[in-house]
């Protein structure tokens, strides 16, 4: 599936939650926390909305620009970098935050969080999706994750998952974050919480064997152990939180 065709479908959902959760079709204007290679900007202004997106990876600005040049030439002024302390926005400016499979990269999700609520108009809306380290699973590498895996191990079970061209990113760029965790947080700054995920089922075995882990030896051991347990199924649902600024 292209980007353009993840953009479209991930526009799709954003509007079909928005009026699940929030009771109404999402209006204004939109910000992209995250917002990668630029599908949902893309499919966003194609839908006639105006819209930014904001990122912090230089590799995905050119992603994005180059997609922009191909498919929507407008959607380049859309994108905006960011420094990770401060977006280049006023205060009170959106009327809706889309989040899509970020949080869980971010090292600083209380700066980041405090910067959404803070652009976002008093009745905007958050909707933001990403991994709850609770499900047990890494979406990145599509394979169980032991919750809360020391990083001095994680390069030696992705090993024995046979995933070693996973390591580098899970070990350096993939945050351990949680539902509550988010939660916590956005009320604290003042946002008011419609809907959070279910508490997720926890994978009781990963997470006794992997309590044990002390070597990198039996790290490996604990992947090659899980690899055998293949087909995995991936959780029905990762972390979800709708939440309106008052």
């Amino acid at each position: 599936m292209s980007v353009i065709e993840k953009g479209e479908r991930r526009f799709s959902r954003f509007q079909s939650e928005h009026r699940k959760h929030f009771g109404a079709d999402p209006k204004g204007r939109f910000l992209d926390f995250g917002c990668g290679a630029g599908g949902f900007v893309i499919a966003a202004l194609r839908a006639g909305h105006e819209v930014k997106g904001v990122e912090v990876d230089d590799a995905r600005e050119q992603q994005f620009r180059a997609n922009a040049r191909t498919h929507e030439p407008a959607a380049e002024q859309s994108l905006h970098m960011y420094d990770g302390r401060q977006m280049p926005f006023e205060s009170n400016c959106f009327d809706c935050c889309y989040s899509w499979f970020v949080f869980e990269h971010v090292t600083e999700p209380q700066t980041c969080l405090k910067e959404i609520v803070r652009v976002l108009k008093p009745g905007g809306t958050l909707s933001l999706f990403a991994d709850d380290v609770r499900n047990c699973w890494d979406g990145h590498a599509m394979a169980p994750w032991p919750p809360y895996l020391p990083r001095k191990f994680a390069t030696a079970y992705a090993e024995g998952l046979g995933l070693p061209e996973q390591a580098a990113f899970l070990t350096e760029q993939v945050v351990y974050i949680s539902a509550p965790t988010i939660v916590d947080i956005l009320t604290t700054f003042g946002m008011r919480i419609v809907r959070v995920n279910a508490e997720p089922e926890l994978n009781q075995s990963l997470i006794a064997e992997s309590i044990n882990v002390t070597s990198d030896n039996e790290a490996r051991a604990l992947g090659e152990k899980v690899a055998q347990q293949k087909p995995w199924t991936p959780p029905r649902e990762n972390l979800t939180v709708f939440a309106v600024k008052p």
